[in-house]
Order: structure tokens, then C-alpha cells, then sequence
């Protein structure tokens, strides 16, 4: 019985620090001038829609994903502006890991000086190897890498002013495309190497978030590196799949995405058999699966199902800066094709 009630007791002290973090991150946003329009933790999602508060239980189907905020679009006009957003943001991704390590402290230091604590001990070196699993995937990858890493950067400020919920200001959109074209002339293209994972990840997360904010409408312009490493994904895939399981569904996006691009550029083009089939097989989400079914085997029964918000991936459908890109697929192919 002592068993069940320490286990209970730990479980319900990590989740009220897992809130407790968010917490400390949601009043970083406030002080630093950003509007929150999503506060995630699992499995409740509280969001705005229509100028309503919403609640959505999230499940793990789709997007393995523990805690998240999202916020309104923010305006940048210049470059200066979108350094200094830039410096914001890597506060607000900093306070997470600083706060998890005072607890780390503060719950070892009392779990070993009390007997009758010494759970509290337990609990933070579990919270600790969490917290450490989330800096290098999430704060602190985004918090270090957007100083190291000027895609990552892009990444970063891509999420939070033209893929923030609300209306894009022409001035953001101006900037943003800016920064893309800049950043993409210095990267240099190589094969798939697994022991360059990193560059591999920077790379089709700079071009596939910049293809898909293209077709939206967002970016103005792309650079035609942007094509050039995409199209190579074709030729790699079989290596991506080889050497590194774990990257086949990013791929498989990427290529999704990029085949629609092509598609709405010449409406007779097909990829062929070989390469759709692996795409389709490496994608996770039905929705993914039905775009692919849309576009490339004309299910147009499919629409319906693709453009109710509620069918999204779970944590997608609740940000409209980003459920809009996947709702735009489907009006692009109504219109374009």
C-alpha cells in the first residue's frame, strides 16, 4: 500500500512541476510581450478560437508531444527587429531548463537530508533525466541552436510571426523572406551522411517549413537551393531509411509537400510509383496519408474529411498559424487543380 502511495505521489509531483514549467514560461511570454493563443500540457489543450477559451483532450496519435504554448503573430519590420525577437525568444526557451535545474536542487538537497523525503529525491533525479531528454529536443535545442544555427533561428521566429495564430503583417512576411534567401546561400548541400545528422535535421526543417510556408502564401519567394535539396531527398531516401529509421517520416513529409508543390506547378505531374509508395508507407497520420490520396490518386472524397479542422493531427488542429498551411493544401488543390 506505502508502494501505490509513494508512486501516486510521485507522479502527481512531476506533473504539478511539468505545469509549474510551463507556468514559469507562460509568465516569461507576458513579460517579454507576447500573447499566448495556446497553452498546452498533457492531455489538455486550452486555446482561443473566435474569441473563446477552448479546452481539447490531446492524445499522443500523431504528435508525440508533452507541453507547448503558441502565440499570436508577431509583427517584425526590419532586421533589427527580427534579432531582437530572435534574443526574446531564446529567453523565453532559457527559463524552462534554469527552472528545472532549481527544482532539480531544491527536491535532491531536502530528499537526502530527510528520511521521511527521501522520495523527493527520487523524484528529481526522474524529473532531471526528463528535463535533460527536453533540453536537447526542444528549450534547449531552440534556446542554444537559434544562436548557434541561423536555420534554427529562422525556425524560431518562423514559428512565432508568419505561423502565429492571427493575421501575418506584409511586413513580416517581407522580413522573413528576406532571412530565408540570406541563410540559404550559405548552406552548403551534401548526400545523407547519418554521421551529419545534425546538418541533415537543420536542413529539411529550414526547407520543408519554408516550401510549406511558400505555398501559403507567407514567404514571397524561395531560394532554389530549397528544390535542389528537396529533389536529393528522392535519391537519399533509401539511405535516410537505411542508417536512420527515425528520420523516415520527416522525410516522407518533405517529399509530400514537395510533390504538391510540383503538382500545382503542372497539373500532369506524376512521382513515380516507386517513390510515392515509400512516401506513402512513411507517413504516420492518416491525414498525411489522405493529402497524398488527394493530390496523387484523385480521392477527392477525401476533401471533406481533409478540410474539417477537427480531423488535423491533434496538436496541429488547435494553432491556426499552423492548421492553416494543411487547410491551404486542400483549397490550393480545389482551385489549382
Amino acid at each position: 500500500m506505502n508502494f501505490i502511495l509513494t508512486t501516486f505521489k510521485i507522479i502527481l509531483i512531476e506533473y504539478l512541476i511539468l505545469f509549474s514549467h510551463e507556468i514559469v514560461h507562460y509568465i516569461t511570454s507576458l513579460i517579454l510581450g507576447f500573447k499566448a493563443s495556446s497553452f498546452y500540457l498533457f492531455p489538455l489543450n486550452l486555446y482561443k478560437k473566435d474569441s473563446k477559451v477552448n479546452i481539447k483532450i490531446v492524445t499522443f496519435k500523431d504528435n508525440f508531444v508533452t507541453s507547448k504554448i503558441h502565440f499570436n503573430s508577431i509583427k517584425v519590420s526590419s532586421k533589427l527587429e527580427y534579432n531582437i525577437l530572435i534574443k526574446k525568444l531564446r529567453i523565453f526557451f532559457w527559463v524552462g531548463p534554469i527552472f528545472d535545474f532549481i527544482v532539480f536542487i531544491i527536491l535532491f538537497s531536502i530528499g537526502v537530508n530527510k528520511i521521511e523525503y527521501s522520495y523527493l529525491a527520487l523524484i528529481s533525479l526522474i524529473h532531471f533525466s526528463l528535463s535533460t531528454l527536453n533540453f536537447f529536443n526542444s528549450d534547449g535545442k531552440y534556446a542554444i541552436g537559434s544562436k548557434e544555427d541561423k536555420r534554427i533561428a529562422f525556425d524560431v521566429a518562423r514559428s512565432a510571426t508568419i505561423c502565429g495564430n492571427g493575421i501575418v503583417s506584409n511586413e513580416s512576411k517581407r522580413i522573413l523572406t528576406d532571412m530565408h534567401i540570406k541563410i540559404a546561400e550559405n548552406i552548403n548541400l551534401d548526400l545523407f551522411d547519418v554521421n551529419d545528422l545534425w546538418n541533415f535535421l537543420n536542413n529539411i526543417s529550414f526547407y520543408t517549413n519554408s516550401l510549406l510556408s511558400y505555398l501559403n502564401k507567407d514567404l514571397l519567394l524561395l531560394h532554389p537551393s530549397t528544390f535542389e535539396f528537396l529533389s536529393s531527398l528522392e535519391n537519399d531516401f533509401d539511405n535516410i531509411k537505411k542508417y536512420d529509421y527515425r528520420q523516415i517520416e520527416k522525410t516522407s513529409l518533405s517529399l509530400l509537400y514537395y510533390f504538391i508543390y510540383k503538382k500545382l506547378l503542372d497539373r500532369s505531374f506524376i512521382p513515380n510509383s516507386d517513390i510515392l509508395d515509400k512516401v506513402y508507407k512513411g507517413l504516420n497520420s492518416n491525414y498525411y496519408k489522405r493529402i497524398l490520396s488527394l493530390y496523387f490518386n484523385n480521392e477527392t472524397r477525401y476533401i471533406k474529411y481533409l478540410s474539417d479542422e477537427d480531423n488535423l493531427p491533434s496538436i496541429i488542429s488547435s494553432y491556426e498559424g499552423y492548421s492553416k498551411l494543411l487547410i491551404n493544401l486542400v483549397n490550393l488543390y480545389n482551385y489549382e487543380i
